[in-house]
C-alpha cells in the first residue's frame, strides 16, 4: 500500500475516533481568532496561547504518537508539536507573543487568507479528492499550523522566535 494510501487511512481513523473534539476544537479556534482581531488584549492573548497549547499537544500526542504511526510521526512530529505546545504554555508567562490584527492593509489581507485557509482545509481537500472520514479537519496536524503561523506572523515583532521557527518544518 503506497504510503499516501497509509497516510490517509490513519486520518480517516483519527477523525472518525475524534470527530467531537476536533468540532468544539475549531468552534474554539474561530472565536479566540475572532477575539483576537476585534478585541485584541492581554487576556485574548492568554486564551488563544491556551487554545494552541492544547491544540498542538493534542497533535503531537493523540494524531501523531496514536494514529499516524510512523518513525517521522513518532521522532520528528510528535515531539515538535509538544515542544511548540510547550513554549506556547512559557509564553503565557513571557509574554513575547502579542496576537493582533497587522496595522497595514495589504498585510491584514493576507493575514486573513491564510487564516480562512486555514479553516477551509475541509473543502480544499474535497476538490483533491479527499471525503470524510479521509480529509483533513481544520485542526489537524496541517490546518493548525497554517492558522499558527498567521497569528504568529501577524504578532510581528512582538514574537518568540523559537515558537515561529518550530511552526516552519
Amino acid at each position: 500500500m503506497p504510503t499516501t494510501d497509509i497516510f490517509w487511512n490513519q486520518m480517516g481513523l483519527y477523525n472518525e475516533a475524534t470527530f467531537s473534539v476536533q468540532i468544539i476544537m475549531v468552534a474554539i479556534a474561530a472565536i479566540l481568532t475572532y477575539f483576537i482581531f476585534a478585541k485584541s488584549g492581554t487576556k485574548t492573548n492568554i486564551l488563544m496561547k491556551v487554545f494552541l497549547s492544547f491544540a498542538f499537544a493534542w497533535n503531537g500526542i493523540v494524531f501523531f504518537l496514536i494514529y499516524a504511526k510512523s518513525s517521522i510521526s513518532t521522532f520528528f512530529a510528535a515531539p515538535l508539536f509538544i515542544i511548540v505546545a510547550i513554549l506556547f504554555v512559557v509564553d503565557i508567562f513571557t509574554k513575547k507573543i502579542e496576537f493582533r490584527l497587522p496595522s497595514i492593509k495589504w498585510q491584514k489581507f493576507i493575514t486573513a487568507f491564510w487564516i480562512l485557509l486555514a479553516f477551509l482545509y475541509p473543502l480544499i481537500g474535497l476538490t483533491l479528492g479527499h471525503f470524510y472520514p479521509k480529509v483533513c479537519m481544520p485542526l489537524a496536524p496541517c490546518p493548525l499550523t497554517v492558522l499558527a503561523i498567521a497569528l504568529v506572523t501577524a504578532a510581528i515583532p512582538n514574537v518568540e522566535k523559537k515558537v515561529y521557527v518550530l511552526l516552519l518544518p
